[in-house]
């Protein structure tokens, strides 16, 4: 059971006491017990140094201090080890000797009060005073070791961003004088973090390469997002919001927590003051964030926190008045520095977010007031934070408060109502939410074009879910396609829209291929069994149509198909031939679906050793097909029919298979002609 997170403090845990510390720290567990391990074998001539990267509220600080708590509360490692905690921001060290000179005056602080507590800060005041660096750095680290020895401890440092304090060095000998004492000193052990990766531990003429043992800070998962939710909140929260707010903070525990403690209330004066209060209390969170990039870098930052979609190179070249190949090179930048992710596309056309889409949210009410600006914020920011059901709840209440409202305000209410009508996510409650609608909304209550209205927005809806679960596909992040896949099942599947039906097929035939890859055959097979009887039930679709028009149309679809592994190039080649002919109207686009699922699920029969259903499977491509004139579908018959060979012949049927295998040739002769 996760225990509530103590109250509050907007950036330090550094505020927080050791139990507090321990007490709210459930995330980055592996990677502390990874720390803790290596610390404990610090015990030869030598150390092994280490540093964690990651930007900016990734959880450095709480790592650090959490390790810290850990050598305090451990009676081995407190027993061996001295933890001195730097502050998160050491300004002031710009030298070799007053790197030194913090540790000893953070050493002096932390140190137990007892006899040499004072003297130790007699000592700082004093050497304080020393002008000549080496001679400051050679006295402090005298008095470090000297309490060491006392102590019969080795000290521990714990420097935070490593990278900023090399960066902002007056001395460029400081690194190689911190590398000698590190390498010969084992009474020192340096436990650092830094923002990001930075040429002194990177390249081999530079002064900490291959000093360290690098620990990078991942975003979070799916499931260290719900544990941090439920610590800091107190309460859990569906799967599919936990993976909403995932994607909104870009598994940032600092921005996870941060919604973590915005106020549950559904009203819309209280998600509109709540909003409003949760941006201006972290603006110099955000703000921080922002400065910290170079100029160019937050110049295409900032278009794309414009923009708010995946958008394309040459899109934020022109918001962000760049040339398109400066623009290409800050993206790369900031893809490695983990503020913007690759969001699908293809491998000539890459669509890039903002990894931390918190930040989208911030930039729209910051830069851009206004009662459309507030609402657009508002909205995004509920489609991301709430599930449908509660997104629901907020729509009835929104419509019922409306009645009660001045003009102006009941004309806020109304433009909230709509946007919210406009989400795909609440496409399933439309009904619903129309019985309670505002007066003089939209055309909302429009009863001719209501049916239209319901069936354009649930088609959209569907389509998103498709095209999100394909940005999973296309990165590899096969459970969370295979979970999106399921939402858009789980919405949708019970329609009786052909076009929406045709999109859930869709969605099942490329869960079956999934499935095949992870060797889950079996579900495989249900999938492509639902793929058929689906697209059985329909007959035609329009939107299938359009997908395999669009085939003709755009190279880019093509390559991103042959890049699917999963996929067999010859179901590509056939689709892209069959293209045309749907487009002249010579067959429907259904066909080709679902002879791709049958072969698809015949070959995983064959691989389980099921040759009599594989040969069942392939009689059904067979009858459904045969009499077909369409050269795409031919050549599908005749795959078809010389797996049928093979699975005769697995059968030791091999006069039958020697008959089928001659058809083949027949076949293939037909469709050359």
């Amino acid at each position: 059971m996760a225990m509530t997170a103590p109250p509050p403090r907007k950036y330090n845990p550094g505020f927080l006491t050791d139990d507090e510390l321990i007490a709210s720290f459930c995330v980055r567990t592996n990677e502390f017990g990874s720390i803790v391990e290596i610390l404990r074998e610090c015990t030869g001539s030598s150390n092994q140094h280490q540093i964690v990267i990651g930007p900016r509220g990734s959880g450095k600080t709480s790592l650090l201090l959490r390790v810290a708590a850990e050598v305090r509360r451990d009676a081995g490692l407190s027993a061996a080890f001295f933890p001195v905690v730097f502050a998160e921001e050491s300004y002031e060290v710009a030298t070799a000797g007053e790197f030194w000179l913090e540790c000893l005056a953070r050493l002096a602080d932390q140190a137990p009060q007892r006899e040499d507590g004072a003297e130790l800060r007699l000592t700082v005041e004093d050497l304080r005073t020393i002008r000549d660096d080496r001679t400051l750095g050679e006295r402090c680290l005298a008095a470090l070791l000297d309490f060491s020895d006392r102590d019969g401890r080795r000290l521990v440092l714990m420097v935070e961003n490593l990278n900023m304090m090399f960066r902002d060095m007056a001395d460029p000998d400081a690194g190689w004088r911190l590398r000698r004492t590190l390498q010969t000193e084992p009474r020192i052990i340096l436990l650092a973090s830094a923002t990001s990766r930075f040429a002194e531990i990177d390249q081999p003429k530079q002064a900490f390469y291959d000093l360290f043992r690098a620990l990078t800070l991942h975003p979070l998962d799916t499931n260290e997002c719900a544990d941090l939710w439920e610590a800091v909140s107190g309460r859990c929260a569906p799967q599919d919001t936990i993976r909403s707010l995932e994607i909104l903070t870009g598994g940032s525990p600092r921005l996870l927590a941060i919604l973590a403690r915005f106020g549950g209330g559904l009203s819309f004066h209280e998600l509109m003051a709540d909003l409003l209060n949760l941006i201006d209390d972290h603006t110099e969170y955000f703000k921080g964030h922002l400065e910290s990039l170079p100029a160019q870098e937050r110049r295409v930052y900032l278009a794309l926190a414009d923009l708010w979609k995946p958008a394309l190179t040459k899109e934020i070249a022109d918001r962000a008045r760049l040339e398109t190949s400066k623009c290409s090179a800050q993206l790369t930048r900031l893809v490695e520095r983990g503020a913007v992710q690759v969001a699908g596309g293809t491998i000539r056309r890459k669509h890039y977010y903002l990894n931390e889409r918190l930040y989208n949210i911030y930039y729209l009410l910051r830069r851009k007031r206004g009662p459309d600006r507030l609402i657009e914020a508002l909205i995004h920011f509920m489609a991301s934070y709430y599930s449908p059901p509660e997104l629901k709840d907020i729509g009835v209440r929104i419509a019922r408060e409306a009645a009660t409202q001045e003009a102006e305000m009941r004309s806020l209410h109304q433009a909230v109502f709509e946007k919210l009508m406009e989400l795909p996510a609440l496409a399933r409650h439309r009904e619903e939410l129309l019985a309670v609608a505002p007066p003089h909304s939209m055309q909302l209550l429009d009863q001719d074009s209501e049916h239209l209205g319901i069936a354009e927005t649930m088609l959209a809806a569907a389509g998103e879910l498709l095209a999100k679960a394909g940005i999973f596909h296309g990165q590899d992040q096969l459970e969370d396609a295979l979970a999106t896949y399921d939402d858009l099942a789980r919405h949708f599947g019970e329609s009786d829209i052909p076009d929406v039906s045709a999109l859930v097929a869709i969605g099942f035939l490329t869960k079956g291929a999934i499935f095949d890859q992870l060797d889950r055959q079996e579900d495989a097979l249900s999938a492509y069994d639902e793929v058929v009887d689906r697209l059985d039930s329909i007959g035609t679709s329009n939107i299938l149509d359009q997908i395999m028009n669009m085939m003709v149309e755009d190279d880019d679809i093509i390559d991103e198909l042959r890049s699917v592994q999963d996929i067999p190039k010859e179901a590509i080649d056939s689709w892209i031939e069959m293209a045309p002919l749907i487009a002249a109207g010579d067959a429907p686009a259904s066909s080709m679906f679902i002879a791709a699922a049958l072969i698809a699920k015949g070959e995983i029969l064959l691989g389980l050793n099921r040759p009599e259903e594989a040969l069942a499977t392939y009689d059904d491509v067979m009858h459904r097909f045969e009499e077909s004139t369409v050269s795409a579908l031919i050549e599908l018959v005749a795959a078809a029919v010389g797996n049928k060979g093979a699975a005769l012949n697995r059968l030791g049927r091999l006069e039958e298979a020697l008959t089928v295998y001659n058809e083949v040739v027949h076949r293939f002769d037909r469709s050359e002609t």
